[in-house]
């Protein structure tokens, strides 16, 4: 087994960094949203607000967006599906391909959920100059470019 470089902090990986922020994050947001009568959890989270940013995209797109594989994403959209948060229908072109779109009672949903994560994102960016966030937003999205 190799030896870790004499380089290497754990403490300054941006890896490392960037993984516990999301892990703080998302625990906070499947404490919450619950809390708050939301019945979603982090990950379907993750799904609603693709959805409901870009209403009536195909399945295929939507797990390729978020990075998921077709059996996770199946999972996931199956279950906030049942909970009548969203359909999925036909596709125009082809009836295989499934068309997700958020669904009345999704729309109300989204709206106090999204209310609650942005307070939670609040708290994370509190004391924290916007010059900062701009940057930090900056170099996660290249880092992020980087290993696409």
């Amino acid at each position: 087994m190799r030896k870790p470089s004499s380089k290497y902090t754990l403490q300054d990986s941006l890896g490392n960094l960037a993984t516990q922020f999301s892990r703080a994050a998302l625990k906070r947001i499947n404490l919450e949203l619950p809390l708050n009568g939301i019945p979603v959890t982090s990950e379907q989270w993750s799904v609603l607000v693709n959805v409901w940013q870009e209403n009536g995209l195909p399945q295929c797109a939507l797990a390729a967006k978020l990075d998921k594989d077709k059996a996770t994403f199946t999972r996931i959209i199956a279950g906030i599906e049942a909970q009548g948060l969203v359909v999925r229908v036909p596709g125009p072109k082809d009836a295989r391909e499934k068309i997700v779109s958020l669904t009345d009672d999704g729309k109300r949903v989204m709206d106090r959920a999204t209310e609650i994560v942005q307070g939670i994102l609040e708290v994370a960016k509190r004391g924290i100059p916007e010059d900062d966030l701009r940057i930090c937003k900056g170099v996660l999205r290249k880092a992020y470019a980087n290993l696409r």
